[in-house]
């Protein structure tokens, strides 16, 4: 009644010449790494798919944000030229929108400057 099929059991029957241990190490070895490939091949397939499937909503969500920004600005010359004239709506118009680029790239070069890393050494 003795089924005990534990590896234990079986190397006290049968002891492996080194021969015989070094091609099974090897042989688990290489299962080993064929095994972690194909883990990191299924990882990289779905992180593919997601990728993927976040790239098309971002993408849809600047097209929308594009749209929303385009009838800001029709809207907003429509409001001013009722009052000011279409040339002067027109300069206000663009003239706050280049501003408000201007600023938001002058933020952005402020931030990309904080991903200096510091290297250890000093520099004076």
């Amino acid at each position: 009644m003795d089924n005990d099929t534990s590896p234990a059991a079986d190397s006290e029957a049968a002891p492996l010449s080194p021969a015989e241990q070094v091609r099974t190490l090897v042989a688990d070895v290489r299962a080993l790494a064929e095994a972690e490939i194909d883990y990191a091949k299924a990882r990289l397939n779905y992180s593919g798919g997601i990728l993927r499937k976040a790239g098309i909503w971002a993408f849809l969500a600047i097209f929308f944000l594009s749209g929303a920004i385009v009838a800001l600005i029709l809207g907003l010359l429509l409001i001013f030229n009722h009052y000011l004239g279409p040339w002067l709506a027109t300069v206000i118009v663009v003239t706050v929108f280049a501003l408000a680029a201007w600023g938001a790239g002058l933020v952005a070069r402020r931030t990309a400057n904080n991903l200096k890393f510091d290297d250890g050494e000093d520099h004076d």
